[in-house]
Protein backbone atom coordinates (compact mmCIF):
# COMPACT_ATOMS: atom_id res chain seq x y z
CA UNK A 1 0.00 0.00 0.00
CA UNK A 2 1.09 3.54 -0.72
CA UNK A 3 0.57 6.39 1.67
CA UNK A 4 -1.33 9.45 0.46
CA UNK A 5 -0.09 12.99 0.93
CA UNK A 6 -2.62 13.83 3.66
CA UNK A 7 -1.93 10.88 5.87
CA UNK A 8 -4.55 8.57 4.37
CA UNK A 9 -3.84 5.22 2.81
CA UNK A 10 -4.36 5.03 -0.93
CA UNK A 11 -4.40 1.72 -2.75
CA UNK A 12 -2.21 1.65 -5.78
CA UNK A 13 -3.54 -0.47 -8.57
CA UNK A 14 -2.60 -0.95 -12.17
CA UNK A 15 -6.04 0.17 -13.32
CA UNK A 16 -6.19 3.75 -14.58
CA UNK A 17 -8.78 5.93 -12.90
CA UNK A 18 -11.90 6.28 -15.00
CA UNK A 19 -13.28 9.73 -15.73
CA UNK A 20 -15.95 10.62 -13.22
CA UNK A 21 -19.04 12.33 -14.52
CA UNK A 22 -19.55 15.96 -13.67
CA UNK A 23 -22.92 17.58 -12.91
CA UNK A 24 -22.62 19.60 -16.12
CA UNK A 25 -22.59 16.34 -18.14
CA UNK A 26 -26.20 15.75 -17.16
CA UNK A 27 -27.25 19.30 -18.01
CA UNK A 28 -25.86 19.32 -21.53
CA UNK A 29 -25.53 15.74 -22.79
CA UNK A 30 -25.36 16.66 -26.48
CA UNK A 31 -22.15 18.67 -26.45
CA UNK A 32 -19.03 17.43 -28.16
CA UNK A 33 -16.10 16.02 -26.23
CA UNK A 34 -13.09 17.30 -28.21
CA UNK A 35 -10.81 14.68 -26.65
CA UNK A 36 -12.99 11.73 -27.54
CA UNK A 37 -11.99 9.94 -30.70
CA UNK A 38 -15.02 9.43 -32.89
CA UNK A 39 -15.07 6.36 -35.06
CA UNK A 40 -18.09 7.01 -37.26
CA UNK A 41 -17.98 10.63 -38.34
CA UNK A 42 -20.75 11.81 -40.61
CA UNK A 43 -19.86 13.56 -43.87
CA UNK A 44 -21.19 16.84 -42.49
CA UNK A 45 -19.17 16.51 -39.29
CA UNK A 46 -15.97 15.80 -41.25
CA UNK A 47 -16.39 18.76 -43.59
CA UNK A 48 -17.35 21.15 -40.78
CA UNK A 49 -14.41 20.05 -38.62
CA UNK A 50 -11.96 20.55 -41.49
CA UNK A 51 -13.27 24.08 -42.19
CA UNK A 52 -15.09 23.22 -45.42
CA UNK A 53 -18.20 25.20 -44.53
CA UNK A 54 -17.59 28.95 -45.00
CA UNK A 55 -19.11 30.08 -41.71
CA UNK A 56 -18.37 29.98 -38.02
CA UNK A 57 -20.53 29.75 -34.95
CA UNK A 58 -20.76 32.97 -32.94
CA UNK A 59 -21.63 32.23 -29.33
CA UNK A 60 -23.82 34.88 -27.80
CA UNK A 61 -24.84 35.14 -24.19
CA UNK A 62 -28.41 34.24 -25.04
CA UNK A 63 -28.57 33.45 -28.75
CA UNK A 64 -26.09 31.84 -31.14
CA UNK A 65 -25.73 32.86 -34.78
CA UNK A 66 -23.58 32.15 -37.81
CA UNK A 67 -20.97 34.50 -39.22
CA UNK A 68 -20.37 33.80 -42.92
CA UNK A 69 -16.95 34.31 -44.53
CA UNK A 70 -18.82 35.61 -47.61
CA UNK A 71 -22.37 36.74 -48.01
CA UNK A 72 -24.64 33.68 -48.52
CA UNK A 73 -25.90 34.95 -51.90
CA UNK A 74 -22.30 35.03 -53.20
CA UNK A 75 -21.66 31.35 -52.37
CA UNK A 76 -21.99 28.42 -54.73
CA UNK A 77 -25.01 26.41 -53.57
CA UNK A 78 -24.11 23.19 -55.38
CA UNK A 79 -21.96 21.44 -52.81
CA UNK A 80 -22.88 23.61 -49.83
CA UNK A 81 -26.68 23.44 -49.78
CA UNK A 82 -26.69 19.67 -50.32
CA UNK A 83 -24.15 19.22 -47.52
CA UNK A 84 -26.22 21.39 -45.15
CA UNK A 85 -29.34 19.39 -46.08
CA UNK A 86 -27.52 16.19 -45.14
CA UNK A 87 -26.38 17.90 -41.95
CA UNK A 88 -30.00 18.33 -40.86
CA UNK A 89 -29.75 14.73 -39.62
CA UNK A 90 -27.20 15.78 -37.00
CA UNK A 91 -28.28 15.68 -33.37
CA UNK A 92 -25.12 16.97 -31.67
CA UNK A 93 -24.34 20.62 -31.06
CA UNK A 94 -22.77 22.54 -32.90
CA UNK A 95 -23.38 20.42 -36.02
CA UNK A 96 -27.16 20.45 -35.73
CA UNK A 97 -27.21 24.22 -35.20
CA UNK A 98 -24.86 25.00 -38.09
CA UNK A 99 -26.77 22.73 -40.47
CA UNK A 100 -30.20 24.07 -39.52
CA UNK A 101 -29.35 27.78 -39.49
CA UNK A 102 -26.97 27.56 -42.47
CA UNK A 103 -29.62 25.81 -44.58
CA UNK A 104 -32.22 28.40 -43.59
CA UNK A 105 -29.96 31.40 -44.27
CA UNK A 106 -28.89 30.08 -47.68
CA UNK A 107 -32.52 29.60 -48.70
CA UNK A 108 -33.38 33.10 -47.50
CA UNK A 109 -30.64 34.75 -49.59
CA UNK A 110 -31.78 36.91 -52.56
CA UNK A 111 -30.60 34.56 -55.32
CA UNK A 112 -31.67 31.32 -53.62
CA UNK A 113 -34.51 30.39 -55.98
CA UNK A 114 -32.33 30.36 -59.09
CA UNK A 115 -29.51 28.46 -57.38
CA UNK A 116 -31.75 25.93 -55.58
CA UNK A 117 -33.98 24.71 -58.44
CA UNK A 118 -31.27 22.56 -60.09
CA UNK A 119 -30.46 20.98 -56.70
CA UNK A 120 -34.00 19.92 -55.72
CA UNK A 121 -33.55 16.24 -56.69
CA UNK A 122 -30.44 16.03 -54.50
CA UNK A 123 -32.18 17.79 -51.58
CA UNK A 124 -35.16 15.41 -51.40
CA UNK A 125 -33.34 12.30 -50.13
CA UNK A 126 -31.85 13.92 -47.00
CA UNK A 127 -35.24 15.42 -46.10
CA UNK A 128 -36.99 12.07 -46.45
CA UNK A 129 -34.39 10.27 -44.35
CA UNK A 130 -34.88 12.83 -41.55
CA UNK A 131 -38.61 12.14 -41.47
CA UNK A 132 -38.21 8.36 -41.61
CA UNK A 133 -35.58 7.77 -38.95
CA UNK A 134 -36.74 5.93 -35.87
CA UNK A 135 -34.91 7.99 -33.25
CA UNK A 136 -36.10 11.44 -34.27
CA UNK A 137 -34.54 13.56 -31.54
CA UNK A 138 -34.85 16.77 -33.52
CA UNK A 139 -38.09 18.69 -33.68
CA UNK A 140 -40.19 16.87 -36.27
CA UNK A 141 -42.26 19.98 -36.97
CA UNK A 142 -39.14 21.74 -38.23
CA UNK A 143 -38.40 19.10 -40.85
CA UNK A 144 -41.40 16.95 -41.64
CA UNK A 145 -44.78 18.46 -41.02
CA UNK A 146 -46.81 20.29 -43.59
CA UNK A 147 -47.63 23.03 -41.06
CA UNK A 148 -44.44 24.89 -41.99
CA UNK A 149 -44.83 24.60 -45.75
CA UNK A 150 -46.36 27.28 -47.93
CA UNK A 151 -48.95 24.96 -49.56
Amino acid sequence: MATGGRGGNVRSSGIAAQRQSKPSDRLNPKTIDPFKATKNRTPFESVYSSGGIPCRLVHGSVKHKLAWNQSPHELSFDPLLVLLAEGLRETVHPYSFVARIGFKELLESPSAAVKTIPLIPRLIAPRISICCRKNNSTDSKTHCSSENSDD
